[in-house]
């Protein structure tokens, strides 16, 4: 599924965690897991769009203040679980990023950033991950949603974590974090203003960047440094965050079936 058949309007990055083949032949079924960007600006017919999904768990991976200032407008509230990537202690209110902004100006960057913010979900959310690995291991939790505010950071990890474990390439789920780029566009624009208007216009659209995309290094650093320890993303699963080597097998048993006559994992 790519952005160009996006069934929704005011939905960004919405798209497939499944469809990608494993290294085994197998293939990640579709219409089990979905991934987007927050469901807060959702129009009327995506509220009902979204129903016809038949969502049964909703992973909201915010922070209380994204989830209170920005709520999601769907009828299946009682479906979401708050699944925090990211504490609120860890976020600079608006106040201490004007400050930066206006402080550094020309010489800031955000790439420092994204990439602490990667590192820190690697190795500070492991409670997290372990309480989203225990839904995936229960089959009357899909289909499952995973978004956070944009669906290309905090989802783009955990997303990857899924297919890694699930047997899917290294190579395959970078190509697929990357599509963040394009599903994403429909936010730049807005999230671009905002941030420049906070800079007193002193940051300029270069410098904004890698706060409103991926890079591949953003993913593929973490991943190198879990592979470098664990040897795999199984293993980090197993000996990191403490999920039983059963759940991993049990999740893998619900979404993976075999991939003949499945076309590659290199969606259009």
């Amino acid at each position: 599924m790519n952005q160009s058949n996006n069934p929704f309007a005011k939905l960004a990055n919405f798209r497939e965690v499944g469809g990608l083949q494993t290294t085994d032949e197998m293939v990640i079924r579709e219409g089990m897991i979905y991934r987007s960007a927050d469901l807060s600006h959702l129009t009327k017919q995506d509220i009902e769009t979204f129903s016809t999904l038949g969502v049964q768990t909703v992973c909201d991976l915010r922070t209380a203040s994204e989830r209170k200032s920005h709520p999601p407008k769907i009828k299946e509230h009682d479906k979401i679980v708050h699944i925090p990537m990211h504490p609120d202690s860890k976020m600079p209110s608006k106040w201490v990023m004007f400050r930066m902004l206006v402080a550094e100006g020309k010489s800031f960057t955000f790439t420092p950033i994204m990439k602490d913010l990667y590192q820190s979900m690697l190795t500070e959310r492991k409670e997290e991950i372990q309480q989203l690995f225990k839904l995936l291991s229960d089959k009357s939790n899909y289909p499952l949603m995973l978004h956070c505010t944009s669906g290309k950071d905090r989802t783009g990890f955990l997303s990857a974590l899924i297919q890694l474990a699930a047997g899917v390439p290294v190579s395959a789920v970078l190509s697929e974090y990357m599509r963040s780029n394009e599903g994403v566009k429909m936010l730049v624009r807005r999230q671009q203003r905002f941030v420049r208007m906070m800079s007193l216009y002193r940051v300029s659209k270069q410098q904004i960047q890698p706060l409103l995309g991926v890079q591949q290094d953003y993913l593929e650093d973490v991943l190198n440094e879990m592979m470098e320890t664990y040897g795999s993303a199984e293993r980090y699963l197993i000996e990191a965050c403490d999920i039983p080597e059963a759940q991993l097998k049990d999740m893998k048993n619900i979404l993976l079936t075999p991939s003949a006559g499945i076309r590659s994992q290199k969606a259009e």
